[in-house]
């Protein structure tokens, strides 16, 4: 059962800037998102429009995905997972932005489907109680460091 969580926030940030930032695998990236270790961050392969990233997260029992990122659709970043320890391969993250008057909307939507773990079933369960405050809140921790020139 694949588990849907969307968040809208409006930021002052440009569009451009927070797309820029969904595909930047520098080191800047775990300054922008706070979820994200250096320490499992592994770039694979990055094209133009196109990357392949192996990212992990810095808190407790490590949980890393390796995706397949695409930002070819203006307005858009969308990773694909082909490789986790928590989630099936096809489970997505996108990110959208686009400007307005005084910054831009953001939008972002995860899907997960969890693998048959005990891990994973733990984590599908935690998501799908506490996922959307945490998801709202971890959207603002993201923007609000963009807006202070992470």
């Amino acid at each position: 059962m694949a588990t849907t969580i969307r968040v809208a926030v409006e930021t002052s940030v440009p569009a451009d800037r927070v797309l820029d930032a969904a595909h930047d695998f520098s080191a800047r990236r775990a300054s922008v998102f706070p979820a994200v270790s250096l320490k499992h961050l592994r770039v694979h392969r990055l094209g133009d429009s196109s990357a392949e990233v192996t990212e992990g997260s810095r808190a407790g029992v490590v949980v890393w995905e390796r995706c397949a990122y695409d930002w070819s659709r203006p307005g858009s970043v969308k990773a694909e997972v082909v490789d986790s320890n928590v989630y099936t391969p096809g489970s997505t993250w996108e990110l959208t932005a686009r400007p307005t008057a005084g910054g831009s909307h953001v939008e972002m939507t995860w899907v997960r489907n969890f693998l048959p773990n005990p891990g994973a079933r733990l984590l599908g369960t935690a998501y799908r109680t506490v996922g959307p405050r945490m998801f709202r809140h971890d959207a603002r921790r993201v923007l609000r460091a963009l807006e202070k020139g992470a």
